[in-house]
């Protein structure tokens, strides 16, 4: 293989291994979600988008530093996913198993998604906007290929995100509760676990999970009004290509997504997500469930 090739193949993988972990927080929120709502959060694409906005706002209007706009970011999600869980989904529907419910309940996050995107369109119109770089700058690797400071931090900080993540699943009182609700409803109502509680916390982490991913991706890649759609469908390809509701899944399937997509958008962009889908096809058909994840069964 050219030299050149091989420079070309060693970028691709250092840009998709930094794409691909950003992006896997938006996967992991998501894959969240349904582990334990079993519902498919058809809004978190808007949550994506409105992690940039948000990040914007705070820099622009509030003039916080980058680190605390992000901050303010992801609390300010987590914040209005409660609210808009609270007020647009009846609380009978949360976790519900019932296909008619969970029907009902994608809808409404349809409805929800566009509602978000109508309000940012109406503040801040059809045009992009960027969030300035943590700090400015870019390390040089072996092999003249060079990767900036915004991506190395942004790395850090999902690798740090992630352990928090799985720290706060494993150890706290409400990661335990979640996780047992999530393995067995029907044992965890039973032990007093509160499903109004695991709902509202779930889907407040979740969607900003994917609020923080907009924030760490929107001063690398600019976001207008509209953008969250491709991202959802993204989310979906990670989540089923590592597991639905395996964090570990989206976390594999995230790199294992940014890698494929950064190589083929440096080799043949036109079928780059083309061939990631028939990555996750392939992946489907010899098992069905996932790289990581296991047969959920709910009562």
């Amino acid at each position: 293989m050219p030299a050149s090739a091989l420079q070309g193949v060693y970028l691709s993988l250092v840009s998709g291994i930094g794409y691909g972990l950003i992006i896997s927080l938006l996967a992991g929120g998501l894959s969240l979600i349904y582990g334990v709502m079993n519902n498919v959060n058809t809004s978190h694409g808007a949550f994506y988008m409105l992690g940039g906005f948000l990040t914007f706002f705070a820099v622009s209007s509030l003039h916080l530093p980058i680190v605390l706009s992000i901050t303010f970011a992801f609390a300010a999600a987590f914040g209005l996913g409660l609210i808009c869980l609270y007020v647009l989904i009846p609380r009978t529907m949360w976790v519900s198993s019932d296909p008619d419910s969970q029907n009902i309940v994608m809808i409404l996050f349809l409805a929800l998604a566009q509602v978000l995107q109508r309000g940012v369109f109406i503040l801040y119109g059809g045009g992009s906007v960027a969030v300035p770089s943590i700090l400015f700058g870019s390390i040089a690797l072996p092999g003249d290929v060079f990767i900036s400071y915004q991506t190395v931090i942004s790395i850090a900080i999902s690798i740090l995100c992630y352990a928090a993540l799985f720290i706060f699943l494993r150890d706290s009182k409400i990661g335990k509760a979640i996780r047992a609700f999530s393995q067995d409803r029907e044992l965890a109502e039973a032990m007093g676990v509160r499903v109004s509680t695991i709902a509202l916390m779930t889907f407040g982490l979740g969607v900003s999970l994917a609020a923080l991913s907009g924030a760490l991706l929107s001063s690398i890649y600019s976001v207008t009004a509209t953008t969250g759609w491709n991202e959802l469908v993204i989310a979906f390809v990670i989540v089923t290509f590592g597991g639905i509701g395996s964090i570990s899944g989206s976390f594999l399937g995230g790199l294992v997504y940014g890698i494929v997509y950064s190589i083929t958008q440096y080799y043949l962009p036109a079928y780059s997500f083309v061939i990631a889908l028939v990555l996750i096809y392939i992946v489907l058909i010899t098992k069905p469930t996932g790289i990581l994840g296991e047969i959920i069964e709910r009562a």
